[in-house]
């Protein structure tokens, strides 16, 4: 079914394109976020496996329809089809979107941040069809976790429907950050191979300039980046297109922002403030000039309104979101602590003063990522003035006005120092207690990772507008000198083919934490499996504890939901299993062999019978809040 959904796709991107009278690159990103909110839809209600009756039902239609068409028609749309598919921005989008495929095919997860959410939710979504139920999301910590990235994620994972592949997993992500990206390929005009193949190793270098996190794992924080870039460049290309697109992509964009991440509310509301004010300060001459007669619009009010639009649709979006978490229960534990803190329940250490100075160590002085350039390693404060500074280049060469360049300057001027502010009180609170942050290095990758929407949604807006000028190839050039100048190579090429080694080591540390013990948790509760049987508690003995060994537990486990513990057989009472079951909202139990010599207090819980250990057990609930564990015979 794959060929017949990336069929589907494509004929999407082309009625776009030729819908809108735009190029094919620039209809991908719009695509990717149509897609991506149809399999949103889908996972509520476990149908994502539709989406092949969605394909072949656009297909089907497409086919009919065409043949209906007058002989003419047909041809002038067979020709439209033919210029857009061999444009050299589509060829190059295309065969590049090929390559990262097939590169990354044999990458397996590594990065701590995808065991714990990324990865583990990824394989929920592909093994149940959609979103788990109510206490049973595999990634139990990170339950309010936004689900955009994941979409399209599955999308390539369901190109393999009878495998979890972790390489189509990694594709799935490339592919929507790059799909974001792809729009800048619309300087490529001739079909010229070195000039394509140049303008695709330009494309991959160019996040690396700011943010590398990318390149080992599937965070959102870099796709977060490229989505709020774009959306800024949408809201700057207003000429050649209909109002309805216009603001239409912008809806879509941001709506797919906020659904990226928790954070992306924030970039969402700088993304917003950058759009009202473009239209009060830059506009106005355009309602006098537009023939709104024309449009059958109403000028000024219409705009207003369609702006009223930009900004009720993605807080639809993420209502949506936070409204199926409020009613499943799922939560964040990262979204507990900023209650707490909220509520002055949080104890924040006494080192907010050594806080301080690591952050400001690292935003002044320490390079943005850990391997050399080639020429120049920028800090955060230099690449923040950097993008003041080519403010003022595109007003020396007029390509802004004396308006436009004090208002995108102010822009970027009071937007990084906002979020940067953001930054510095989230460690000194949320962050608090992650000491690794007390180093300078350690803190430059967490305002290199978290800063990604800034610098590079930034220097997005930048490179098109300096692409977009009177010569836009000199524009290009200087945007490829500065990528080349400052990006970080090794972590680009680790992303793409340099991960093969570190995988295969990868592999080996899995097969040693995922010990005998928890191999045979995994085959009880039915890994891997199409159905989740819910959630369980897995305990282990108190002299056992290894949260490193849970989280990977846990990836190995999806779908189903695990919770861990520990506990002392000699001391512990049934009342205390009775309030472990209970907090996790466990609906199974399974406890490893324990030290101690005592096992009345699960045996009080088995109504009669002998507990066993190694064996599964349904919590069954009494009155009165007891529960009576009922042993599961069948292997899953």
């Amino acid at each position: 079914m794959f060929i017949v959904q990336i069929s589907a796709f494509l004929i999407l991107l082309l009625v776009l394109a030729w819908k809108c009278r735009i190029q094919l690159v620039e209809a991908i990103p719009v695509g990717c976020s149509l897609l991506i909110f149809l399999l949103y839809v889908l996972s509520f209600f476990r149908a994502l496996s539709f989406s092949d009756v969605i394909s072949c039902i656009v297909a089907a239609v497409t086919f009919l329809l065409f043949f209906k068409l007058p002989k003419e028609k047909r041809r002038e749309v067979l020709g439209f089809v033919k210029e857009e598919l061999l444009r050299p921005a589509a060829l190059t989008a295309f065969f590049m979107t090929l390559a990262v495929t097939l590169c990354v095919s044999g990458k397996v997860v590594s990065w701590w941040d995808d065991y714990n959410f990324w990865a583990t939710d990824a394989k929920s979504l592909f093994y149940l069809d959609g979103f788990a139920g109510k206490y049973m999301n595999a990634a139990a910590e990170f339950g309010d976790y936004p689900p955009g990235t994941q979409m399209l994620k599955w999308w390539f994972l369901h190109f393999s429907p009878g495998e979890f592949k972790e390489g189509l997993m990694f594709a799935g992500y490339y592919f929507m950050n790059l799909a974001f990206l792809f729009p800048m390929l619309k300087i490529i005009k001739k079909r010229n191979i070195l000039q394509m193949a140049a303008g695709a190793a330009i494309l991959w270098l160019f996040p690396a300039v700011a943010e590398t996190f990318w390149c080992n794992g599937c965070c959102a924080d870099l796709t977060m980046a490229v989505v709020y870039g774009a959306f800024l460049t949408a809201v700057a290309d207003s000429k050649g297109h209909s109002r309805r697109f216009y603001y239409g992509r912008q809806a879509l964009f941001l709506m797919v922002l906020v659904l990226c991440k928790n954070t992306g509310f924030i970039w969402a509301a700088f993304g917003l403030l950058f759009d009202y004010g473009y239209h009060l300060l830059t506009c106005r001459k355009e309602y006098r000039s537009r023939d709104v007669k024309a449009e059958g619009l109403n000028g000024k009010w219409s705009d207003r309104r369609a702006l009223f639009a930009v900004t009720l649709m993605p807080v639809v979006s993420l209502a949506s979101w936070l409204s199926f978490c409020l009613f499943n229960r799922r939560v964040a534990k990262l979204t507990g602590t900023a209650v707490k803190m909220a509520a002055g329940e949080m104890h924040i250490p006494a080192y907010q003063e050594e806080m301080v100075n690591a952050f400001v160590n690292a935003f002044v002085n320490w390079p943005l990522h850990k391997w050399k350039t080639i020429a120049v390693d920028l800090s955060p404060l230099s690449l923040y003035l950097l993008l003041l500074v080519f403010v003022f280049m595109l007003y020396k060469f007029k390509i802004f006005n004396r308006r436009k360049a004090c208002y995108v300057g102010g822009f970027l001027a009071v937007s990084g120092a906002v979020f940067y502010s953001i930054n510095l009180l989230s460690h000194l609170t949320i962050f608090a207690v992650e000491t690794q942050y007390l180093q300078p290095f350690g803190m430059a990758s967490s305002i290199e990772r978290y800063g990604a929407p800034f610098t590079i949604g930034g220097l997005y807006l930048l490179a098109f507008y300096a692409m977009k000028g009177r010569r836009p190839a000199v524009g290009a050039l200087i945007c490829m000198a500065f990528i080349l100048l400052t990006t970080d190579y090794k972590s680009a090429y680790q992303g793409l083919t340099g991960y093969k080694e570190a995988a295969d080591a990868e592999l080996v540390r899995r097969g040693e934490l995922v010990d005998g013990q928890a191999q045979e948790f995994l085959k009880k509760i039915g890994a891997g499996g199409n159905e989740s049987i819910g959630r369980v508690l897995y305990l282990r003995d108190q002299s056992d504890v290894s949260w490193v060994r849970n989280t990977y537990i846990g990836f190995e486990a999806a779908p189903v939901s695990v919770m861990y513990g520990n506990v002392d057989a000699d001391v512990v009472k049934e009342q205390d299993i009775i309030n472990a079951i209970k907090e996790a909202h466990a609906g199974f139990l399974y406890v490893d062999q324990l030290a101690g010599e005592k096992k009345e207090a699960f045996d009080a819980l088995t109504g009669g019978e002998e507990f066993e250990y190694g064996r599964l057990y349904q919590v069954v609930e009494q009155a009165e809040g007891q529960i009576c564990l009922t042993g599961v015979y069948e292997d899953r």
